[in-house]
């Protein structure tokens, strides 16, 4: 025995598999027992029997830990109840008696019962038929509660060879032991259907052929079990070796276990320490903004305090004014967030390295925010409070302290209203209610919860128009500033001193945009449609328009509207002599503009190989389309701008994430390192620009047809990143995770078609695909395991349902050495 441990501690792959007992029909029935004793499956089709008793478990045997390694590479059931076996079946006993008040469990409800999740294929359907047929099972009008136990023993058993023997007989449509190549073939276009992988299901004919040609090499026209089992324990010794390998560089995580069960003070400590560490920049201008307005506010409240109007109004002016000092030094902010142009400067600029220029949208909305509270304040003050004392005051002490600010005639209520200062407050708060309501992300994101009479004033067309009628607040602004009763002296009206340079930056943008190199009308190379209502642009490349990978662009095709400006992340890299963008029609404009070019693109079916897909890269990049770029709609540029992403070259190591077409800002950064590596090639270069040493690229879709956007910068990128720089991990989150039944054949396929060298099956390129979404703990830990030290860099474009996970991923593996940057792209 002593030799067997060594031996399964050197090799547990082969121990694993060398032990596997190949399970064999029975022809003797089953007996069984009442539940509340001993189950007992006498000559089981399992190979052996199997028990369930109430005693104690024997301590498992080292052949038992070399089975129990199998448990993840196949099974039927999602998720492990691994010493939750009772209770689990507590809530599968509670269900059967909800579904089957008969005592008869049928076929169609045998997924529910098991909570196994309904699919297309009605896989808990064909589990259920296998085994019945295993057990001899006479199934057709429902199983009982002892034989629904049954079932479920066998689909959690821990072992490979009885979950192998399971699989075999659910592609063995016939029960005759083997498995003939239409088996192999109604099984994968099964697979695919359960998968959501249509591209797939159009070759299950060619991969029925591969996994024919593999498994039966002695053309009999069928497969055995012995046979899957080989490929089995291949694929198999293959992910054990990963995961020792992955054993020998763990983590330490004595950081991690402090963090949990530290002291309250320790724990306290360190968690301001990360918050510090991870939001220094954002606190100290957050706290530099608050300072600045209190000191604004106490400032005029002061300056009222003390002069003679306080005698008339009180508090309540002070209040006012306080506010409306605010409300002029915010109006002024929340005007330069906006001017892009500025911005994009100032991030190339020192300024970045103390100022978060990444949140400026964030922080316009924060500031929009103040100046509604300001304005509630402003005129709640002066409605309510200085406008009655003021018509209510004593006439002559009225005209004693401020009958030279009114020409000492007293007002009334209405003519207060009625005034210059009246009338342009009133209209600037119901244009800023009318655009601060539509901004709102009821108005802008979830149209279909309005009611139908304002649903017409719902989405981003909405948000962007109303936000013009912000044009006309401004020039309010400063005439109720100016017209002022209790301010004489022009230079102490200080509205349009606020508000000037911010408005000088912002018309001279415009300015520029409209009329000088910021402003392009371009030809377009190529429109490509894809899949998924995505739509690719290559457009000539405007003389001097210089932009860093990550930056975005706004798109406007005056054939559908002379005004609307859309925002898009650039895809081409900057040593590129084009520029491209990827769209997803997910928008009145943006579909329309799908439609357009679908009306002039060739069909995708036409496309030659090698053609626009690889117009990707640069070393196609020369590749000019022989057809007029006139059958294409006109189409004009503005940028670019500055976004979250183009600050990557700081970090030695990169870690990119995108979500569906929130791929787009990553994959211009890898361009960018592919070009890097492609230019120190050709020249030998050594002494080139500061580049990230290492990039690893997330990217989860949930559709196949997603690949073929990028299918090019995939492929070279395995062409010529020699020194393995970039690490490109494709997850199809419509796929079953790697080890379930319903996608075992499918990586079967996969692993065959990565040994002989050729393209993935998923993805069409020569980049794997993985199933299932990643396990981000996991690739974080792996990080901060392999690049101890280092800074490095989490860019994440997608939706924000994963932000929150990855945040606290960057703050949970980061410690003193090692530390995670997270940085967000406005999607």
């Amino acid at each position: 025995m002593e030799g067997s441990d060594k031996t399964a501690e050197e090799n547990p792959a082969e121990c694993l598999l060398e032990s596997i007992e190949i399970d064999r029909m029975a022809d003797k029935n089953v007996e069984l027992k009442d539940l509340n004793g001993t189950v007992e499956l006498k000559q089981s089709s399992c190979g052996g029997d199997v028990k369930k008793t109430g005693g104690d478990s024997s301590q498992p045997t080292v052949r038992d830990k070399r089975r129990r390694k199998g448990f993840n590479m196949l099974r039927f059931l999602e998720g492990s109840i691994a010493g939750k076996e009772e209770e689990a079946w507590k809530s599968i006993e509670k269900r059967f008696k909800q579904l089957a008040p008969d005592g008869k469990l049928r076929k169609d409800k045998f997924g529910a019962c098991i909570d196994m999740k309904k699919d297309p294929t009605d896989f808990a359907g064909e589990l259920y038929v296998v085994l019945a047929r295993r057990r001899e099972i006479k199934a057709e009008k429902g199983i009982t509660l002892q034989e629904l136990r049954v079932f479920w023993e066998d689909l959690n058993k821990d072992d490979l060879d009885s979950r192998l023997q399971i699989f075999f007989d659910l592609c063995d449509k016939n029960g005759d032991g083997k498995i003939s190549k239409e088996e192999v073939k109604t099984v994968l276009e099964w697979s695919a259907s359960a998968n959501n992988l249509t591209n797939l299901k159009k070759q299950t004919d060619t991969f029925a052929s591969l996994i024919m040609e593999e498994l039966d090499p002695d053309r009999n026209g069928f497969i055995e079990i012995e046979h899957m089992e080989i490929l089995v324990k291949e694929m198999w010794s293959s992910e054990e070796g990963k995961r020792l390998q992955s054993q020998d560089s763990k983590l330490q995580v004595s950081s991690l276990i402090l963090s949990k069960y530290g002291t309250p003070a320790s724990r306290f400590l360190r968690e301001t320490k990360e918050i510090m560490n991870a939001n220094w920049k954002r606190i100290w201008v957050f706290t530099l903004w608050v300072a600045i307005n209190v000191g604004l506010f106490v400032w005029k409240f002061m300056e009222y305090r003390n002069k003679g109007a306080f005698q008339v109004m009180g508090y309540c002016l002070c209040v006012a004014k306080g506010a409306a000092e605010t409300l002029k030094f915010n109006m002024a902010l929340v005007l330069f967030l906006v001017c892009r142009g500025t911005l994009t400067i100032l991030r190339s600029t020192f300024l970045s390295s103390i100022f978060p220029f990444d949140d400026h949208i964030k922080f316009h909305m924060l500031t929009a925010i103040a100046i509604a509270v300001g304005t509630f304040l402003h005129v709640i003050m002066h409605l309510t409070c200085d406008f009655p004392r003021l018509t209510s005051c004593p006439s002559n002490k009225f005209m004693a302290i401020l009958g030279p600010n009114f020409d000492f005639k007293q007002p009334s209520y209405p003519d207060l209203v009625a005034s210059v200062p009246g009338v342009t407050g009133i209209l600037m708060v119901i244009i800023m209610a009318f655009c601060f309501t539509l901004a709102t992300p009821l108005f802008r994101r979830n149209a279909e919860k309005l009611p139908p009479l304002f649903r017409h004033l719902a989405g981003f067309n909405a948000f962007w128009y109303a936000h013009h009628l912000l044009i006309l607040v401004y020039v309010l602004l400063i005439l109720h500033g100016y017209f002022i009763y209790l301010t004489q002296d022009w230079y102490k009206r200080t509205t349009w001193m606020y508000i000037a340079v911010p408005l000088l930056l912002y018309v001279s943008e415009r300015l520029i945009i409209k009329f000088h190199e910021f402003y392009h009308k371009v030809s377009v190379k190529k429109g490509v449609v894809y899949s998924g209502n995505v739509l690719a642009l290559y457009l000539a490349k405007p003389s001097g328009f210089k932009y860093k990978s990550g930056m975005y662009l706004f798109v406007k095709c005056p054939d559908i509207s002379k005004f609307e400006w859309h925002p898009f992340s650039i895809t081409s890299a900057p040593g590129d002599d084009y520029l491209s963008v990827h769209i997803r029609a997910v928008g009145d404009w943006t579909r329309e503009l799908r439609n357009r070019f679908k009306s002039v693109c060739e069909p995708e079916n036409t496309r030659k190989k090698g053609g626009i897909v690889r117009l990707e890269t640069k070393t196609f990049s020369d590749y000019v389309p022989s057809e007029s770029s006139d059958k294409y709609p006109q189409i004009f540029i503005k940028g670019p701008y500055g976004a979250p992403a183009q600050g990557y070259k700081k970090y030695d190591i990169l870690l990119l994430i995108g979500l569906g077409i929130g791929a787009t800002p990553m994959i211009s950064i890898l361009k960018d390192l592919l070009n890097h590596m492609k230019t120190n090639e050709s020249s030998h270069s050594t002494g080139s620009p500061k580049v990230p040493k290492r990039a690893y690229f997330y990217w989860v879709t949930k559709e196949q047809a997603s690949f073929d956007w990028f299918k090019g910068v995939m492929d070279d990128i395995a062409e010529y990143d020699q020194d393995k720089i970039i690490e490109m991990h494709n997850h199809l989150s419509c796929v079953h995770e790697e080890g379930d039944a319903r996608s075992a054949l499918i990586t079967m396929v996969q692993r065959i078609q990565q040994s002989r060298g050729e393209v993935d099956v998923i993805s069409g390129s020569r980049i794997r695909t993985h199933f299932a979404r990643p396990d981000w703990k996991k690739v974080f830990r792996g990080l901060a395991s392999t690049h101890k030290g280092s800074e490095i860099g989490v860019f994440y474009c997608g939706q924000h349902s994963l932000v929150k996970q990855l945040r606290e991923c960057c703050k949970e593996f980061s410690d003193s050495s090692t530390r995670f940057h997270f940085h967000k792209e406005n999607f």
